[in-house]
């Protein structure tokens, strides 16, 4: 079993963004987050909430996604789009060099 931070943090360093999730019982045991490969990239945002966070369902009111600026996201967003915004907060923009 995993904590909350656990789950969050393997989040992040799996699919490349950020979440919190809003928990029912503030001590609470949660499933591993167990996905070894990075969902794709052309996924929204509503795809990846339904496809991997369903071990959760029961156990969170809800997920709150976040985009490069900390933001919440605000729109179902690509998961590509998504992750290069922060690319993008940290290093500006995401276009190529102009040569």
């Amino acid at each position: 079993m995993a904590s909350k931070a656990q789950v969050e943090k393997a989040i992040f360093e799996r699919e490349g963004f950020r979440v919190e999730l809003e928990l029912f019982e503030k001590r609470q045991s949660l499933p591993p987050y167990d996905f070894s490969e990075m969902a794709p990239q052309r996924w929204k945002v509503s795809d990846w909430k339904n496809a991997r966070l369903g071990a959760y369902r029961l156990l969170a009111k809800g997920v709150t996604i976040y985009v490069g600026d900390g933001k919440p996201v605000a729109r179902d967003l690509q998961l590509g789009k998504l992750r290069d915004s922060y690319y993008a907060a940290a290093h500006g923009s995401v276009e190529p060099p102009q040569r």
